[in-house]
């Protein structure tokens, strides 16, 4: 079975269930432009694989470990569509074509890292509340860079700052799993920090937006 044309199938079933009732065969076919016949041939095969709870006539509903791979590619297709509109521009009805293609074949490693460089956002373009991964959960048991003291080594979480701000940090290295030392407190409330070979400094409320994990 086709990966793609699998993941389809469950994303699909996913968002017509989500009233909680049974995805018809023919809303599916419907939904995505396939004949019925098709369609039942699928789910009787996702059934086999115990994605999919489906009787003919009835409907599909979605196992547990179904649910569980149709969140996941929901969650790449949301912050894909997010990441394109964001930050590089793009219309939203393009961005979300795009996403459809690219979803199935990023990595989760790499969908994590572009949630992080979002600052894990909440909602997608088009106002969804985006599933949380297991990224998002470490970046909340996280601590703001302005707590940290002199002579503490951290590594970079997430930076939460506006895109424009963000831009300027990320210009100077500020990026998830990067890094960064302590080298002094400065009298106006910010940091003196050393950051791949540089030292910069910055502004208490731009130190406040920059989560991160201390290093024993």
């Amino acid at each position: 079975m086709r990966k793609n044309i699998a993941e389809e199938y469950l994303e699909t079933i996913l968002y017509l269930t989500k009233d909680g009732g049974r995805a018809k065969t023919r809303d599916i076919a419907r939904s995505m432009d396939i004949k019925p016949p098709s369609v039942s041939e699928m789910l009787l095969k996702l059934r086999e694989e115990g994605l999919v709870d489906y009787a003919p006539y009835e409907g599909a509903l979605l196992t547990e470990p179904g649910r569980a791979q149709a969140l996941q590619i929901e969650r790449r297709h949301q912050l894909l569509e997010t990441f394109l509109v964001d930050t590089l521009g793009v219309e939203l009805e393009t961005a979300h074509d795009e996403a459809c293609e690219l979803e199935h074949s990023i990595s989760e490693s790499t969908v994590d890292k572009i949630c992080a460089f979002l600052g894990h956002p909440r909602y997608c373009p088009d106002d969804h509340l985006i599933t949380k991964g297991e990224c998002c959960e470490k970046a909340e048991a996280c601590t703001p860079l302005s707590e940290m003291n002199e002579g503490d080594e951290a590594v970079i979480r997430v930076v939460t700052v506006d895109s424009s701000t963000r831009d300027y940090l990320i210009s100077l290295g500020f990026l998830p799993d990067v890094l960064v030392s302590i080298k002094k407190k400065l009298p106006s409330r910010g940091l003196l920090v050393r950051i791949k070979g540089s030292e910069i400094a910055i502004g208490r409320d731009v130190a406040r937006k920059i989560m991160v994990s201390k290093v024993a």
